[in-house]
């Protein structure tokens, strides 16, 4: 895998640390703005990346490149990545995939008509200890209740208090705490259970209309789950199961899936951890390069059809919630 980097923020250099781990993987080049052009040289000097680009369509017709990582403001994510793809490039898509779930259909059609491969980049679905609870929820007996709850004080709050936007929390970037943190959260969620029967979003609003947090009520047969994430305070994060037999809770922030504590009625607490990385996006990097050496289109539209279910909650949630972008 050849990448380059559509992008230059906090993410980017996150990114290219765990890509780097993976063997087969290089990151080719990186591209920004012209007005951000110092900030990606920058980037590139430290991380010994040979090409920077302003011009994107350069980018995209450099013959060095086969994938293309989207890591600009979730509102252009759509137009970046179909962009690659119409140029015959595969994409690696930063979360939220898109802003619309009919924008993400279009991507995975064109992807499938171009026998490209089209990644989310979503950490949760790709972590051991989310597998592990998949495969053992059934342990804690019938299921009755779920909490998840991701909070993170934002670096940026304090700017939006003074009444100065960044695009996290910018409606036209289609910033916000559903978009940002409660999507890990609902890609936990719907991973294990499927599509829930009904979606209710309940946000917090700043003075311009963006949800700074906020609890998503997602309807399932016999139970409730409860997603919430917060990017204007902080708490402790992570997910509790609670069954007939006892509970199961995943301890931190929900994309970094670090720890289990599993609690049944009448033995000792179990602590899980099948981690076997110190970076969140190692996993999800090796499982990239894996699926393009062995020509798995399978796995990978497999999980497109996950992405594809998770849109359609956020978008449900959204318009639940009055989100107005």
């Amino acid at each position: 895998m050849k990448i380059g980097i559509a992008g230059n923020g906090k993410i980017v250099r996150e990114m290219i640390g765990a890509a780097k781990t993976v063997a087969g993987i290089s990151i080719e080049a990186i591209c920004s703005r012209a007005q951000s052009k110092a900030k990606a040289e920058k980037i590139a000097q430290e991380c010994n990346i040979s090409k920077v680009y302003t011009d994107y369509q350069k980018m995209l017709s450099d013959s060095d490149i086969d994938f293309i990582y989207v890591a600009v403001s979730n509102n252009v994510h759509y137009q970046y990545t179909k962009q690659a793809l119409e140029a015959g490039k595969n994409v690696i898509c930063e979360k939220p995939f898109t802003v619309k779930a009919s924008e993400t259909e279009e991507l995975i059609q064109i992807a499938k008509d171009k026998h490209l491969f089209l990644f989310e980049a979503i950490t949760v679905i790709y972590a051991p200890n989310y597998q592990y609870i998949k495969d053992n929820l059934k342990e804690i007996g019938t299921l009755h209740y779920v909490h998840a709850n991701y909070a993170q004080y934002s670096s940026r709050y304090d700017k939006y208090l003074n009444k100065e936007v960044t695009p996290a929390f910018s409606p036209e970037s289609a910033g916000g705490a559903l978009y940002d943190l409660n999507i890990y959260n609902l890609h936990f969620i719907v991973g294990i259970f499927g599509m829930p029967k009904n979606i209710i979003y309940r946000a917090n609003l700043g003075f311009n209309g963006i949800d700074t947090s906020g609890t998503a009520l997602l309807d399932y047969d016999g139970f409730t789950v409860v997603c919430s994430a917060a990017k204007d305070s902080e708490s402790v994060s992570g997910i509790v199961f609670q069954g007939e037999k006892g509970y199961m809770r995943l301890e931190g922030a929900t994309n970094e899936c670090a720890l289990i504590r599993v609690n049944k009625k009448g033995e000792t607490e179990k602590i899980v951890s099948k981690e076997r990385y110190n970076h969140r996006m190692i996993n999800e990097f090796i499982a990239f390069e894996q699926m393009f050496k062995q020509q798995d289109y399978k796995t990978c539209y497999e999980n497109l059809d996950h992405s594809m279910m998770v849109m359609k909650v956020l978008e449900q949630a959204r318009e639940s919630g009055n989100l107005e972008f």
